[in-house]
């Protein structure tokens, strides 16, 4: 009986995946991005690779995925392929991922629930503003073994080095130096880690 419920279940996952997948080369990228809301996180990281992203062996996506500006914004690519994600990497859930450039997670990070990639910044309703705020749109780079914590915020143009740790709630505006914590609005270094193999709290 349970090889019956097992082989129906990886048969009703195979059809979900290609009846989405069509709709999205039928109808367009906007089909995948809202069905990536509340997906099957079984086929999630299949049908991002099929949309042009990167995404390493043994990443786990574990639900939602909040895509924005893959085709709406002037920057946007169209497709998935401004979003690279390493190997061995975590991303949690509602993770907001601003397309309209690039987003680059090198191997073996980890990327709590709720945290938010902004790489661009446009008040072009109002020319005043327009004009003391110009549109700014720059890739995030995230460095290999680098944990970004529960609705951190993370915004253009940053890079996150190396093992270090961006706390939960945090606004990361400038570069997170490696092998460091930064907590806070805006974001700060808070402590420098050590590589003895001691344990710590955040």
């Amino acid at each position: 009986m349970q090889r019956i419920k097992r082989f129906l279940n990886r048969l009703l996952t195979f059809a979900e995946f290609w009846i989405v997948y069509s709709l999205g080369k039928v109808f367009g990228i906007s089909i995948i991005v809202r069905y990536l809301k509340n997906p099957n996180p079984q086929i999630t990281v299949k049908l991002l690779r099929k949309f042009g992203a990167t995404i390493g062996e043994k990443t786990t996506i574990k639900r939602s995925l909040l895509i924005d500006n893959a085709y709406e914004d002037k920057n946007s690519a169209g497709d998935f392929s401004y979003l690279y994600i390493g190997e061995n990497c975590y991303i949690g859930d509602s993770v907001y991922f601003d397309l309209a450039n690039k987003i680059i997670l090198d191997n073996n990070v980890v990327i709590s629930g709720q945290v938010s990639f902004i790489t661009h910044a446009d008040c072009n309703r109002s020319n005043f503003l327009a004009q003391k705020f110009p549109r700014k749109c720059q890739s995030i780079f995230v460095n290999n073994g680098a944990w970004i914590c529960f609705k951190a915020t993370i915004l253009s143009g940053v890079k996150v080095g190396k093992n270090s740790v961006v706390a939960a709630n945090a606004l990361v505006r400038e570069n997170v130096n490696s092998f460091t914590v930064y907590a806070g609005l805006p974001a700060k270094n808070i402590k420098n880690l050590d590589n003895s193999g001691k344990t710590m709290d955040l």
